[in-house]
């Protein structure tokens, strides 16, 4: 502005056409004209900012429907009540157990006298069982594995098998005897409570009332249906394990050194 004064006292020079009231007329003129300007300028940075803030929630929209589609799932809760994007799942392990009609060397034979992963038919219990001493030695320990190694039981040192269910780094929690893998739900035939195979408390209740003795009792079995363990962080060289029958197995970490052999199904010659 002081400029365009000095623009005009160059032009008009020592004797003025104009008087000073016209000078400050037409200089009231100008400055009325730009503040329009100014205003604009303000009114379309708005609307680049709107425009800008948009688009972003567009292309967070597209990339969470995107993560949706590609899990082919719907999201659920996770064990902290928060909203996660997948389950954990075990697509390689079958619920059925391998049988061998014969073995060689690695492969040995162990008897497993046990209920511990009785899912309703004495599995791993009924026939010898062929094991691997040397399964890791060439892959990493998976998800679903039974394995066989020795644990120190209330009556001391015994040899025992478990299903692998935490692997090395991951954290597990149980509420309401659902498993939670790194706060995501366990969804396996494994990955929730278990007596005899039966999933639920309403479901066994109706199972004992039609199979049970009258001198048997359901007593412990709401706490095991029901069973809540705070969350543990597995170290980088820990599994946690579970028998497939909660009633009658332990629920324990153990380091990966201590497992002796993958289990890998029934020998029936």
């Amino acid at each position: 502005m002081n400029k365009f004064k000095r623009d005009i006292d160059d032009f008009i020079g020592k004797s003025p056409r104009f008087s000073k009231s016209l000078q400050r007329n037409m200089l009231l003129q100008m400055q009325a004209k730009e503040r329009p300007h100014k205003f604009t300028v303000k009114k379309y940075e708005w609307f680049i900012y709107a425009a800008v803030f948009v688009i972003l929630l567009t292309v967070v929209a597209l990339f969470a429907i995107q993560i949706v589609n590609d899990k082919g799932q719907v999201p659920q809760l996770t064990s902290t009540g928060g909203i996660e994007k997948s389950v954990v799942t075990d697509t390689d392990t079958d619920v059925d157990i391998p049988v061998f009609a014969e073995y060689t060397q690695p492969l040995e034979i162990f008897e497993f006298n046990y209920d511990a992963m009785d899912r309703g038919n004495h599995e791993y219990a009924e026939y010898p069982l062929v094991i691997n001493p040397l399964a890791y030695k060439d892959k990493k320990i998976s998800r679903g594995d039974v394995v066989k190694y020795e644990y120190d039981f209330f009556d001391g040192m015994q040899e025992t098998i478990s299903r692998v269910i935490g692997l090395p780094g991951e954290t597990i929690e149980i509420l309401d005897g659902q498993i939670f893998v790194d706060e995501q739900k366990l969804d396996t035939f494994y990955g929730k409570a278990h007596r005899l195979g039966i999933g639920s408390l309403e479901e066994y209740n109706a199972w004992f009332e039609k199979n049970a003795s009258p001198n048997s009792s359901t007593s412990g079995m709401e706490e095991i249906f029901q069973m809540s363990m705070e969350k543990i962080y597995l170290g980088e060289d820990e599994v946690f394990l579970i028998g497939d029958d909660w009633f009658r197995s332990s629920q324990h970490s153990l380091k990966v050194e201590a497992i002796q052999a993958e289990v890998l199904g029934y020998y029936k010659p």
